[in-house]
């Protein structure tokens, strides 16, 4: 039994130096591990947001909300679905979408993801950089990212096809990916993966919770919104009007989703840097 503790032990110390999990943190007794306040992540990311509004703003209109539209405009659409078709075949729709439209997506998941890094830039480096000096950063991070974005979401897949719970658990867990980037820089994807395990450690179902609860109510508003726009645009306007119009504003909706979710990952990364004292246990 002790050999079998210490071969175990061994083999986290192992592992822990090839940089594949976080040793003291798998060590840590999941007991003494503050929880996040929830409350202070909130109220930082609407200071965050309504201090800096006019440079996020022309952000996410460059990189967010331009390239959406333009996806929209050469994305093609599959044949549409029958009338009572069943949910896989919602499903085989979505993926034909995607095998479609895949070099569009591609190109505006990376400038996205660019915007996304630029904001986060502006927000958590401690150099207080310019526009311009956020750009340059971002571009810097970009392929490290880029790659880390790949592990996270093809590690999400693999936990959806199990029961959906581990996939939810690890979307928490790995949130962080995008705040660790942009303020820490670090080179590995694998780093900045497992750094933002460390930072979310017992708080990765209460963070898929709060990102669920903005995304869905987000989702929703902007659903009723297109769906106003594109009725009325298409009772008052030309047919390439009405779909310009529907265009402009589900990239408005998509840019808004992003950059709530930017600032909420922003705050979070803020106040689980924060010292003990700030949170509540």
């Amino acid at each position: 039994m002790w050999g079998a503790v210490k071969f175990g032990k061994g083999r986290m110390r192992a592992l822990a130096l090839t940089g594949l999990i976080p040793y003291r943190a798998a060590e840590r007794d999941a007991a003494r591990v503050n929880k996040i306040d929830l409350n202070l992540v909130w109220d930082d990311a609407r200071a965050m947001g309504r201090a800096n509004r006019d440079l996020l703003t022309a952000i996410a209109g460059m990189f967010l909300l331009l390239p959406s539209i333009v996806a929209g405009q050469f994305s093609r659409l599959p044949p549409p679905l029958e009338s009572g078709a069943e949910p896989a075949a919602a499903f085989a729709r979505l993926m034909d979408y995607a095998a479609l439209n895949w070099p569009v997506l591609l190109l505006h998941s990376i400038v996205t993801a660019f915007g996304m890094l630029a904001m986060l830039s502006l927000l958590l480096r401690r150099e207080h950089l310019t526009v311009g000096q956020s750009l340059h950063a971002a571009l810097l991070m970009l392929p490290a990212y880029v790659l880390a974005v790949a592990l996270q979401r093809f590690g999400i897949m693999c936990g959806m096809t199990l029961f959906f719970l581990p996939g939810f658990y690890l979307i928490g867990r790995l949130a962080l990916i995008a705040p660790v980037a942009a303020a820490e820089r670090p080179g590995n994807p694998l780093t900045i993966l497992r750094r933002s395990a460390e930072l979310t450690m017992g708080n990765g179902w209460r963070i898929f919770l709060m990102l669920a609860m903005v995304f869905i109510a987000a989702t929703a508003v902007g659903l009723a919104v297109t769906s106003v726009v594109g009725v009325s645009s298409a009772l008052l306007l030309p047919k390439d009007v009405a779909a310009l119009l529907v265009a402009i504003a589900s990239g408005l909706v998509e840019a808004g989703i992003g950059v709530a979710i930017m600032l909420i990952t922003a705050a979070l990364y803020r106040v689980a840097m924060a010292p003990a004292a700030r949170r509540r246990g």
